[in-house]
This record gives C-alpha cells, sequence and structure tokens, in this order.
C-alpha cells in the first residue's frame, strides 16, 4: 500500500508541475498579444578582435498578424553580418551553416543563442571588448527594418 501512495503522490505532484507549466506558457503567450510590429530585445554580443568574428544573440518578437521574414543582418561593427544556425551533422560534430533567410511566424518569437540561431559578425572593423556597444539592422521581406544597440559581454 505504502508503494501505491507514493506512485499516487508522484503522479499527483507531476500532474500539478504540468498544469502550472502550462499557465507560465500560456501567460507568455498573452504578453506576446499585447505588443506591435517586429521587436528584438535581449541583444548582446561576444568580444571579438578587429579583423575577426564573434556573434550576437537576442529574441525577435513578431507581434503582427502576419508571418514576415528576416532577409538582411548589418552591423556597424562589422564588415559582413550573416544568420547561421548551429546544427549536429552526421558524425555527431556540431558544424554552422549561413541561413539566407528565416521565417519569422505571427505572433511568435524566434530566439537566437549560442548553440542554435546567431548572428556572425565578420571581419569586425573594430574591437569589440566587454561594455562597448554596436549597432545592428535587421530589415524584414516586409520592408520593416528594426536597429538596436548590442551590449558586449561574456
Amino acid at each position: 500500500m505504502k508503494a501505491f501512495t507514493g506512485i499516487f503522490f508522484t503522479f499527483t505532484a507531476l500532474l500539478l508541475l504540468a498544469s502550472c507549466q502550462q499557465e507560465s506558457n500560456n501567460q507568455a503567450d498573452d504578453e506576446l498579444m499585447q505588443g506591435e510590429g517586429i521587436e528584438v530585445s535581449d541583444a548582446w554580443a561576444r568580444p571579438g578582435a578587429e579583423g575577426r568574428m564573434s556573434a550576437a544573440y537576442f529574441l525577435i518578437s513578431n507581434f503582427n498578424d502576419e508571418d514576415d521574414v528576416l532577409t538582411n543582418v548589418e552591423a556597424d561593427a562589422a564588415q559582413t553580418a550573416e544568420v547561421h544556425e548551429s546544427y549536429e551533422r552526421e558524425e555527431g560534430m556540431m558544424g554552422m551553416r549561413a541561413v539566407p533567410q528565416l521565417d519569422v511566424p505571427a505572433q511568435s518569437s524566434v530566439r537566437f543563442e549560442q548553440g542554435g540561431l546567431h548572428v556572425m559578425l565578420m571581419d569586425l572593423t573594430r574591437q569589440l571588448s566587454e561594455g562597448d556597444t554596436f549597432q545592428l539592422t535587421l530589415t524584414f521581406q516586409s520592408g520593416d527594418s528594426v536597429s538596436v544597440d548590442v551590449p558586449v559581454r561574456l
């Protein structure tokens, strides 16, 4: 009987935890519905030496009722900026490839993060040290353009 009570308690706790998680996700969806246009938030980039590379990370939120596509990225601190994604290759090694266009569905967010989508900053035009900032501009198929100041941190 003790084993049954323990299993029942564990199952009940897991159900309660799952319902709390679902409520939390719904709250995030409600918050998403309250914005306007396309917004970029939580931006940051890694330090990098002039002439070398760095990477930028952020969150794109599309509050519009229509899907959009990220078609171009520019940075005032790099000769070239491209959307890239990390992926696992067949032999289990990690690889990286360019993403020429990125879908940003309506009423959703796309996170750029380490080990996933990111903006590669190539041939930096200046040293990027912790505490510096630079401007990143994202252009979308709809014609919208969003610029954001990106802080450099570790």
